[in-house]
């Protein structure tokens, strides 16, 4: 069953969709990775307390894993247009809300805008895969970047309010782009077709299943890594500067990690893919648990090379489905709303874990088995299809 979301005008015109695939994907991680960055200014200023501060590290874990689930309900129900749309616009305002004073506005802030970034990440897969051919790679190159550009440009010499709100600007931005791009996709063919190819009609379940743990538990550790580097590095007595320039440098490395994993998933099997990218980041955190103060630029770069595994979890999705936009949008809000819960709770567990023991080794140790586990799972090979009996869905 296809849907084609995508006209010919657009696939004429690989230019106009390559730049919507990468602006959108750039507003994919700054949000979360200009938190890491400003997480200790924030705490000083704010007076957040300790189970506060691990509360909006695994926030966004849990925002992505509601956002991922409801994405193919949305999309059957209004259109992958207003959808689109509708989750830029509320990530433009709720970077502004977050900066507003009070914990509550933080959180409530950091909330709305994780969850629209949940929507448009369970999204884009569906766009890359109706696209032009060149647009996996700029996805995945994309995502690592807004990763990168949200821990290197982040002002950090200004109020950490202005070092957060500054990202409402790339929304602003995306959804111009998005509003003068869209124009070109096609309407699908009607709701209800979609709708059939929901979670529940996919199979081989067994593989959904696997996939799921894998996505969980490989998410948890980068979003841990994301908002908590800085803090385990100057915990192991780098000044803040020289933990900027780590976590600047794994979120960096992240990008040309990102940029041939496309590339590599063409030509080489997943499994050996999967579980060299989940070896890379063992061999860092246990770099950083052992010795974090020896070579840690041989550490963060380990763990920079490891991030391209969220890229080739995110680009299977639409290989294992053979491309088919209502089964891509099916698997990835299955794999990405459940996946996301199991790092929500990844996440909030290490930050619970440092706090009881007030160190950082047995949090480190954690990580180093949630990777075992990711290495494990990273090996399932079998593509996703609908069952060919699909009911409706009620909406």
């Amino acid at each position: 069953m296809t849907t084609a979301h995508v006209s010919p005008t657009a696939n004429l015109n690989p230019v106009a969709a390559g730049l919507t695939v990468a602006v959108l994907a750039l507003n994919l991680r700054p949000a979360v990775t200009s938190m890491g960055v400003l997480l200790t200014r924030i705490d000083t200023a704010e007076g957040l307390s300790p189970p506060l501060a691990a509360t909006l590290v695994a926030l966004p874990t849990w925002c992505f894993a509601v956002g991922g689930w409801t994405a193919w309900r949305l999309r059957a129900r209004f259109g992958i247009r207003a959808v689109v749309s509708s989750a830029l616009g509320v990530l433009a305002v709720s970077l502004i809300v977050r900066t507003l004073p009070g914990d509550a506005t933080i959180v409530a802030g950091t909330t709305a805008a994780c969850l629209a970034i949940a929507v448009l990440g369970a999204l884009l897969p569906v766009i890359v895969s109706t696209a032009t051919p060149g647009s996996a790679a700029c996805y995945t190159a994309c995502l690592g970047t807004g990763s990168a550009v949200g821990a290197l440009l982040t002002p950090t010499g200004v109020a950490w309010q202005l070092g957060l709100g500054c990202w409402a600007l790339l929304a602003a931005v995306g959804l111009v782009v998005w509003q003068g791009s869209s124009r070109h996709l096609a309407t699908p063919a009607g709701a209800a077709l979609a709708a059939r190819v929901s979670p529940q009609t996919l199979i081989p379940r067994g593989t959904i299943a696997t996939l799921t743990v894998h996505f969980g538990l490989l998410s948890g550790v980068t979003f841990l890594l994301m908002g908590r580097l800085p803090t385990i590095l100057r915990t192991a007595g780098l000044t803040q500067a020289e933990a900027g320039y780590h976590f600047a440098t794994v979120m960096v490395l992240g990008v040309p990690a990102s940029l041939v994993v496309p590339y590599l998933a063409r030509r080489v099997p997943h499994a050996p893919l999967a579980v060299g990218f989940a070896g890379s980041s063992i061999t860092g955190v246990t770099g950083l648990m052992i010795s974090p103060l020896s070579v840690t630029w041989l550490w963060t770069g380990l763990l920079g090379i490891g991030i391209g595994a969220l890229a080739l979890a995110l680009v299977d999705l639409g290989r294992r489905t053979h491309s088919d936009p209502d089964t891509t949008a099916a698997l990835s809000s299955v794999v990405q709303g459940l996946g996301y819960t199991l790092a929500g709770v990844l996440a909030l567990g290490v930050g619970l874990l440092q706090i009881a023991t007030g160190t950082w080794t047995w949090p480190l140790f954690a990580l180093v088995v949630a990777l075992v586990g990711q290495a494990l799972t990273g090996t399932t090979i079998g593509d996703v299809r609908a069952a060919p009996t699909s009911p409706e869905v009620s909406r």
